[in-house]
């Protein structure tokens, strides 16, 4: 994998899980909680991405609320054909944690984080110890 020619479709995560705007907060916390995620692309009936909520959002908004009243709806977005490098100014230059990806027709097809670009940081910097093979042992750890 060379860096300069990597797209986000390469590093992204494909068809992340995503909640409706009209759910409650509640709903979005324990989905999130659950399935270790820090960051819940927003969409509506037709797989069109209206939002995005954060952990941030979640830990501070009542869990009462619905996530359309909470989530970001100021977007910024990328293709799955962009380059990797273009995902990563987007998220230095607008610091964010996360960039949904979507289609020409504005639908989620995915959504590239921080953390899969620090995962290519890691390779590249000489990391030698598979990326799953870490997450094992971190899971291991945490349930010692």
């Amino acid at each position: 994998m060379h860096a300069h020619s990597t797209t986000v479709a390469e590093l992204m995560t494909p068809e992340p899980m995503t909640l409706a705007p009209s759910q409650p907060m509640s709903r979005a916390a324990d989905e999130m909680r659950l399935s270790g995620i820090r960051h819940l692309p927003i969409v509506d009936r037709d797989g069109q991405l209206v939002g995005v909520l954060s952990d941030r959002d979640v830990l501070t908004a009542d869990p009462e609320c619905r996530i359309a009243d909470v989530m970001t709806k100021d977007l910024v977005t990328i293709a799955p054909d962009a380059a990797a490098h273009e995902a990563a100014y987007l998220l230095l230059r607008h610091s964010i944690g996360c960039v949904p990806v979507v289609d020409g027709g504005g639908r989620l097809v995915g959504i590239l984080t921080e953390f899969d670009l620090v995962r290519v940081a890691y390779t590249l910097l000489g990391g030698q110890v598979p990326i799953d093979q870490l997450e094992d042992e971190e899971r291991e750890a945490e349930n010692l």
